[in-house]
């Protein structure tokens, strides 16, 4: 976790939080197939969730690779009166694997053709539904 002291833009300081763990419920659990689908407006918490979704492989992700943000911006002044912000938090999976900087990759890429676009087709919500239909 990434703290910034009172004052505007100062040094930023690291804290190492740890992980947490937790089981299933037992008693509810959805059997059913499950897709999730991304892209590159992926980020932040939604980012989280994939990242959890994607470790547990309890689905497939579908669509184009995530933003690889955690949506955690510390802004900062350039020279020249410019600003900037870049992400400040460092999340990764379990296991250590980078996704900020890179996105998530989904299992089923579908990208989105002008003639999707013109005739208002949704590809990733069409391949998400045949997926979850087999």
């Amino acid at each position: 976790m990434l703290t910034i002291t009172s004052k505007p833009y100062a040094e930023p300081r690291w804290l190492e939080n740890g992980s947490g763990e937790w089981g299933p419920h037992g008693k509810i659990f959805y059997k059913k197939p499950v897709v999730v689908l991304i892209g590159p407006r992926t980020f932040s918490a939604a980012e989280d969730f994939t990242v959890a979704f994607d470790y547990m492989k309890r689905g497939k992700l579908i669509g184009l690779p995530t933003g690889g943000s955690t949506g955690q911006p510390v802004p900062f002044n350039l020279p020249g009166g410019g600003a900037a912000r870049v992400c400040g938090k460092r999340d990764t999976y379990p296991d250590g694997k980078e996704f900020v900087g890179v996105g998530i990759m989904p299992d089923i890429t579908v990208k989105r053709t002008i003639k999707d676009l013109q005739n208002g087709i949704d590809a990733t919500k069409n391949k998400a539904l045949e997926v979850l239909n087999k």
